[in-house]
C-alpha cells in the first residue's frame, strides 16, 4: 500500500464492510513509491481446500 500512515486506517476500516465477521488472513506491505506515477499492483491467488493442512 502506498502512503501505508494515510491509508492504513480506510484499508482497515473498508475490511470488516467486506469480510464481515470472516476474518481472512491478510497481510499489508508499505512502500514509498512505484516504478511509474499512478501505477498499482494486484495480487491474486486461488486457494484448493481439498489439500491437507
Amino acid at each position: 500500500m502506498v502512503n501505508l500512515r494515510q491509508n492504513a486506517a480506510a484499508a482497515a476500516e473498508g475490511n470488516p464492510r467486506y469480510f464481515g465477521d470472516h476474518r481472512p488472513a491478510s497481510t499489508v506491505l508499505g512502500i514509498t513509491e512505484l516504478t511509474l506515477p499512478g501505477q498499482v499492483i494486484e495480487i491474486s491467488l486461488v486457494i484448493d481446500m481439498r489439500l491437507p493442512a
